[in-house]
């Protein structure tokens, strides 16, 4: 069954409003995407009726990670490699530790990078070191991929179930608190982290895959 995001982008014009992100900014990123030569080629086959685990920044040491069938949101990489386990997939827009990011994409991880209008110097910078085997932007582009989401984790989720997955497992969320793996302490983190909230509901009440 289709996971369908046309919902998301009554989300999206909220987000933009109360970030004051600009739909122009995020324009020039997708074109500016489209001068990596990158291949956008589908990944639907990595994904689809796979039972998946997605592990956010919230990950505590107490905390049990398998070491298959793993989706990464950015921070919670660098407690996956104190674990000595190299996740399949890692989903970031690069603001989290780029030098676990780039040493994963070189011992066996799949790294989806999400370019955005705040980040599109550190994807063109990064892009040859980390090599991705995805590039997200926020709107749909002939040049990458689209599946809806704000922060990593709630991206991930959007992206696992829009391209068919029969499960998925939450580790490591917490709306309440950042997590000691989400990088550097910013008022707007809390923010951020009620919209994952927001969206991460919105998806479980249109689909029942998903597993806290």
């Amino acid at each position: 069954m289709t996971f369908e995001i046309g919902w998301w982008w009554r989300y999206q014009d909220k987000i933009n409003e109360q970030f004051s992100f600009s739909k122009v900014r995020e324009d020039v990123a997708s074109r500016l995407v489209s001068r990596l030569n990158f291949t956008n080629t589908s990944i639907k086959p990595s994904f689809e009726n796979r039972n998946l685990v997605i592990v956010g920044a919230a990950i505590t040491e107490s905390s049990i990670i398998p070491s298959k069938n793993l989706v990464v949101a950015d921070g919670a990489l660098r407690a996956c490699l104190e674990r000595e386990i190299v996740p399949e997939w890692i989903i970031s827009d690069l603001d989290g530790y780029l030098p676990d990011i780039i040493w994963s994409s070189h011992n066996g991880s799949n790294v989806i990078v999400h370019a955005h209008g705040d980040n599109i110097s550190r994807v063109s910078q990064y892009y040859n070191q980390i090599n991705p085997t995805c590039i997200t932007t926020t709107y749909p582009s002939p040049h990458t991929s689209c599946w809806g989401g704000f922060t990593d984790g709630d991206r991930s989720v959007m992206m696992c179930l829009s391209l068919g997955c029969k499960s998925i497992k939450l580790l490591g969320y917490n709306f309440e608190n950042i997590g000691s793996f989400s990088g550097e302490y910013s008022p707007r983190k809390l923010e951020k982290l009620k919209w994952a909230e927001r969206i991460i509901n919105e998806c479980k009440s249109r689909s029942s895959l998903i597993m806290c």
